[in-house]
């Protein structure tokens, strides 16, 4: 399989949820079954270890092994794939980079920016030339989130298009905060493929945004690709009518889990829903310090998202 070019940055790519077992052990048995039903949905292409799938958390052999499944699994099913090699600093990453350059199947990796501290610009042009250094010929694609102190924006993308000519794409995060930016941005940086959030694909896609980095895919794969599918083929009301459907979801959802003093960041709703949906395999569980969902209140998330949300549940063979 071929590195990743602009051009293949397009469409549905699901995350891969990371799994965890009862004693907080990487839980490769259900990664594996997770994985291959992912890629058996017929998304776009596959990434893993941003937010909801606690790069964070993993160790670095555990690191490794993941990337060994994701190449194994991926490069046999002629799987489009990115690896998330997000870290606190410029080492860190790189140390993740250089493992996951070994690897033929893959495409390109995803990396934020150092996050505890803001960057300056000097800071910033530096950080991603080292990058360039260190695998010049990896595609990178830039996990563009407020988390790292700093959201970046078309200008920003020049200056380091310029020391880092391997930078295809951004995934563009928040975007409902920064939406009046992401139409400038693009035009600024055309060469770049940007993706939003599901609850804004259409929208996105109207001003040149090209696919979303999904989460919710790992519910009912048929919601976010019908979406897709519809903004590509220009049927725009059906479009915008399916992403107020997967905003009215996410909305509700947190409240309903906000309501039961259940926690809400990415990884534990992320995996909780995928879960709850019977996508999923495996348990819930998130690494500490974030808590999944108790086991009763997946029985009652799904028993709500029939009573509300059906079509963002998994159909039954």
């Amino acid at each position: 399989m071929k590195r990743l070019i602009a051009d293949d940055l397009h469409g549905i790519w699901a995350a891969v949820l990371i799994s965890w077992d009862e004693r907080d052990n990487f839980d490769e048995k259900n990664y594996r079954i997770n994985t291959e039903h992912t890629i058996k949905a017929n998304v776009h292409g596959v990434y893993t270890t941003g937010s909801s799938s606690e790069f964070y958390a993993l160790d670095y052999e555990e690191f490794c092994l993941m990337v060994d499944i994701q190449d194994e699994i991926c490069g046999k099913n002629n799987m489009p794939l990115q690896i998330g090699c997000c870290a606190d600093s410029t080492r860190k990453i790189i140390k993740l980079m250089e493992y996951a350059n070994l690897k033929p199947n893959v495409g390109g990796v995803q990396v934020a920016i150092p996050y505890w501290m803001e960057l300056n610009n000097k800071e910033l042009v530096q950080f991603f030339k080292d990058l360039n250094t260190a695998c010049p010929e990896m595609p990178l694609i830039h996990y563009n989130i407020p988390r790292s102190k700093r959201f970046l924006n078309g200008k920003d993308y020049k200056r380091i298009l310029d020391v880092a000519p391997n930078l295809i794409g951004v995934k563009y995060t928040f975007a409902g905060s920064n939406f009046g930016q992401l139409q400038n941005d693009i035009m600024e940086t055309p060469n770049l493929s940007y993706f939003v959030g599901e609850s804004l694909l259409a929208s996105g896609m109207m001003l040149g945004a090209r696919g979303s980095c999904s989460s919710i895919v790992n519910t009912n794969p048929n919601v976010m690709l019908s979406l897709y599918d519809h903004a590509v083929n220009g049927s725009w009301e059906k479009a915008i009518k399916m992403q107020k459907e997967v905003a009215r979801f996410i909305g509700d959802l947190v409240k309903f889990m906000e309501d039961r003093e259940e926690g809400v960041i990415d990884p534990v709703i992320d995996t909780g829903m995928a879960v709850a949906s019977g996508y999923y395999t495996g348990s819930q569980r998130t690494r500490p310090p974030y808590i999944g969902w108790s086991d009763e209140t997946i029985i009652c998330l799904r028993k709500w998202m029939e009573d509300k949300y059906p079509q963002f549940l998994y159909p039954k063979k």
